[in-house]
């Protein structure tokens, strides 16, 4: 009976309901999904004045790491002024089924950040991400395809939105697009900013970057070096210091030259293979529609053109 009483007042797995011990410190996360811009909304929530962002992106919480406790959740995090916005981005947390309630649990009132993408060029971005981490050799697609059931059940959208909108109300949930934001990044980022209730007019210094999302390192230390130094410039609020250094020729040449395109090392999906995932997509791309409101998702109005 003691247990059973306990139980009854724990919220999906959170604190106690009644023990009012805890106030929530983050208000807004990004879900994902993996290799659908992820990073781009997080420096881009990160260059704002008033966003705060985790110390390191994908902290995985509401997913691998829900072990550790709020505690450790919101160490990553420096406290604010009052009109701070904080602000983190794990793309584990869109395809984990236990993240939703979780999220819920911590904090009812969080604001949600969800990125999609054509789901047939995602998973093949996703096999270059995998090649990259040195989690598999450099192999075709269709290899990868074979060894990894993620790059298939990571584009389940329909399937794993759903979850996230039983956890919480449509005002509260953000749905961007990649194929929007590579057309338009700067009103993706009006919307975002709006959204998150901070200034919108703000014009981010990352806008008028050009990012690689599927390159690798010639020397994995320089990068992790660069990328450490400007996280740090970031967290003291120099994006636009930052963006001036990375554009000026001595670290560019160096950004450039460091670089290898992935997609000229490992050949393009095969045209039976991206055939095959259209018709494996398909009936979650009409759920996700009829979820969304919409009569032909980014993607879809690209290839009818």
């Amino acid at each position: 009976m003691i247990i059973e009483a306990a139980a009854s007042r724990v919220q999906y797995g959170g604190p106690v309901a009644d023990a009012g011990t805890h106030r929530p410190l983050v208000d807004a996360i990004g879900i994902g999904a993996q290799k659908c811009a992820s990073s781009w909304v997080y420096s881009v929530a990160g260059s704002h004045p008033d966003i705060s962002i985790s110390a390191h992106k994908e902290l995985d919480f509401f997913s691998y790491c829900f072990d550790r406790g709020y505690r450790w959740y919101e160490n990553h995090f420096v406290p604010g002024g009052k009109d701070t916005v904080r602000f983190e981005s794990s793309p584990s947390y869109f395809h984990d089924p236990r993240a939703p309630e979780r999220a819920r649990a911590y904090n009812p009132d969080l604001k949600i950040v969800l990125l999609l993408r054509d789901p047939v060029k995602r998973a093949f971005s996703n096999h270059l991400h995998e090649i990259i981490k040195g989690h598999i050799d450099a192999i075709e697609f269709e290899a990868g395809l074979k060894n990894n059931p993620a790059y298939l059940e990571q584009g389940l959208y329909a399937t794993h939105f759903a979850r996230w909108r039983r956890a919480f109300p449509e005002e509260q949930v953000l749905v961007l697009f990649a194929e929007e934001i590579s057309a338009d990044a700067s009103t993706a980022a009006r919307r975002l900013f709006g959204f998150l209730g901070v200034d919108d007019g703000f014009d981010s210094a990352i806008l008028h970057e050009r990012r690689n999302e599927s390159d690798r390192p010639r020397l994995a230390l320089l990068r992790s070096g660069l990328r450490a130094g400007g996280d740090w410039m970031r967290r003291q609020g120099l994006e636009h210091v930052l963006s001036k250094i990375k554009a000026a020729p001595p670290v560019s040449n160096i950004l450039k030259a460091n670089s290898v395109e992935m997609r000229t090392e490992i050949p393009p999906m095969r045209p039976d293979t991206a055939a095959w995932l259209r018709r494996f997509f398909s009936d979650e791309m009409a759920e996700l529609r009829d979820l969304l409101g919409r009569d032909i998702l980014p993607w879809e109005e690209l290839a009818d053109r």
